[in-house]
């Protein structure tokens, strides 16, 4: 289908690192995918720029009990659907119900699996139900996968046809996409909210971090996000440009399958851990700008351990290695799995601590992936390796980095203890906010001490744009264009 050419302030062209791999949100915990999802769907609730939950299609939420395990939502009731149909609790009791109990493979119901039933009182309110205390079920409610999908239109076309023509109640309707190269979205005119300023986006995916500053220093892009921290710095000179670097609600961690024989030796795992200088890789890549990090949280939030720190030490590595029968004689030979820019800098990370590794007798096999093959091969737990990754949290709780993480029955979680299971289930239950906290704490800490996963740095994120366009970033680090506008 041909488009008009729109005006230049009707338009943006961003430049985005990776295609979604999949148009059913529920589907895929995707977090480098998100802010795509988020212009043609909606949350109902959204985590504004504090991490502070707020009203999205759900207006009001409050829990009907006091152990949370029956939470009542309100609806708005003038949202609709791009289609035109009327968005209502049975929509969102089947996208959260359901269709996650009929198809398990759906993403969401690691986020909602002691969800036993949504009681619809009317169109516009339904109580989920849940069999064990929930308290942090309405953060999930803003998190990854929680999305309200069209019950009737999926049932009318099947998800092949959702698949190929994917609408939400979001404040951008698709048009046009082509796998792996763009998606063209324009403003839906009875969307619920504020209406965007600008009428048409263009996401172009461009998996190469220098294409996406070329066209950005071109004008073929107004937008270029998740750029080297070199090219911030140099795109801040240009008096056309803004760039900037912030940290956000992710942290890089390396995933350690237990499943793979090296690693289920704890010398090994730990000599990985202690022979990595996390100041000097914040130094040398971020600027010092990413903060290292001791335990699975972000410092400051809930889940951080005041005090604790696990600190870098060479001769100690060495020691620990040598204790698992390796060394400098006999190295030990790993598979080390990275993604190149997905996130800033990652690949760049991995090589330098390939090289700190190396030292202590260690020798990695650095290999480049993608996140939709680390997603594939995460879910079938056939990770072949230690895996760089960015863990998106866009709530701050300790739920989400600690309790997922070490979770042995989800899809993602790499390390699987099977007695992990019941600690993160009493933890979860808990409804004083002070003692869930205090406990993620000690779990986090004890993956720590066993290396069950090595935390590394507080993520950061990078965006640079032309001037004359409006742009609020946010810790969750998404991008938002139906919140931008063109100045005047």
């Amino acid at each position: 289908m041909a488009h008009a050419q729109a005006p230049a302030t009707e338009e943006l062209k961003i430049v985005y690192p990776v295609d979604v791999p999949s148009w059913d949100p529920t589907a895929v915990t995707f977090p480098a995918g998100q802010s795509v999802y988020k212009a043609v769907f909606d949350s109902p609730l959204f985590i504004d720029g504090d991490l502070k939950l707020q009203p999205s299609l759900v207006k009001s939420w409050k829990w009907a009990d006091d152990k949370n395990t029956r939470l009542t939502i309100e609806l708005r009731d003038d949202v609709t659907f791009h289609d035109g149909s009327k968005l209502t609790t049975e929509d969102f009791k089947y996208s959260f119900f359901d269709r996650p109990k009929k198809d398990k493979k759906l993403a969401i119901n690691g986020f909602f699996g002691s969800l036993k039933d949504i009681e619809i009182a009317s169109p516009t309110e339904a109580t989920m139900v849940f069999t064990t205390p929930t308290p942090t079920a309405p953060s999930y409610l803003g998190f990854l996968t929680s999305y309200i999908l069209p019950k009737a239109y999926i049932e009318r076309v099947g998800e092949d046809g959702f698949q190929a023509n994917p609408i939400g109640a979001g404040p951008y309707k698709i048009v046009r996409y082509e796998r792996g190269s763009r998606v063209i979205l324009e403003a839906y005119d009875k969307y619920w909210g504020p209406k965007p300023a600008i009428k048409r986006v263009v996401f172009e995916f461009v998996p190469d971090a220098s294409a996406r500053v070329a066209m950005l220093e071109s004008g073929r892009a107004d937008v270029s996000v998740q750029i080297p921290l070199r090219e911030v710095n140099r795109l801040a000179k240009n008096a056309d440009l803004t760039a900037k670097i912030y940290p956000y609600s992710e942290i890089f961690i390396l995933q350690m399958p237990s499943y793979v024989e090296a690693f289920q030796n704890e010398h090994v795992r730990r000599a990985l851990h202690m022979a990595i200088n996390k100041q000097a890789i914040s130094k040398a890549f971020y600027g010092n700008v990413a903060k290292p990090i001791s335990v699975l949280a972000t410092p400051g939030s809930p889940g951080d351990v005041p005090g604790y720190e696990f600190k870098f030490d060479k001769k100690a590595a060495q020691e620990e290695l040598a204790r698992a029968g390796y060394g400098p004689d006999k190295p030990l030979k790993i598979q080390f799995l990275s993604t190149n820019n997905a996130f800033p800098s990652d690949y760049e990370m991995a090589r330098a601590i390939v090289q700190m590794w190396s030292q202590i007798g260690v020798q990695a096999d650095l290999q480049e992936i993608t996140l939709a093959k680390y997603l594939e091969l995460s879910h079938s737990s056939k990770v072949p390796g230690v895996m760089l990754y960015s863990w998106a949290n866009a709530t701050g709780d300790p739920e989400i980095f600690a309790g997922k993480i070490l979770d042995p029955r989800l899809r993602f979680s790499t390390w699987k203890e099977p007695a992990l299971a019941k600690t993160i289930d009493d933890l979860a239950a808990l409804s004083d906010p002070a003692k869930r906290f205090e406990g993620y704490q000690a779990l986090a800490r004890e993956s720590t001490e066993h290396a069950w996963s090595l935390p590394l740095l507080q993520s950061v994120a990078t965006i640079a744009y032309k001037k004359n366009l409006d742009v609020k970033v946010y810790q969750t680090a998404y991008i938002l264009p139906a919140e931008y506008r063109w100045s005047k």
